[in-house]
């Protein structure tokens, strides 16, 4: 359950911004004050930019954590597949190789 939350956090993080950064909100920030001599427009726009990429990144190694315990208890839960296809590289046989040695023959 937690990982599917935080997947679909990952995913409206990015609606969230865009949502944000639209004119109509953007115009909330548009005031007359100043920050430092930079009006507030600007900082917002940067703060709300920066609180964005922290989020993400955030998101990211919680996902990333969740993703390799999930990987730690899949070797468990799963059985040896026999089959029928090459476990290596060098098991499989290069086609072009193969027309050649055939076309030998």
């Amino acid at each position: 359950m937690q990982r599917r939350r935080l997947r679909d956090a990952a995913a409206a993080l990015p609606m969230g911004a865009v949502l944000i950064f639209t004119p109509p909100y953007m115009r909330i920030y548009d005031q007359e004050w100043t920050v430092f001599g930079v009006p507030f427009l600007h900082v917002s726009l940067f703060a709300l930019w920066f609180i964005g990429l922290l989020l993400s990144a955030a998101l990211a190694r919680r996902l990333v954590a969740d993703a390799d315990d999930a990987d730690d208890a899949l070797p468990e839960l799963m059985e040896p597949i026999d089959s029928p296809l090459p476990h290596r590289a060098s098991d499989a046989v290069d086609p072009p190789a193969a027309d050649a040695a055939a076309r030998r023959d």
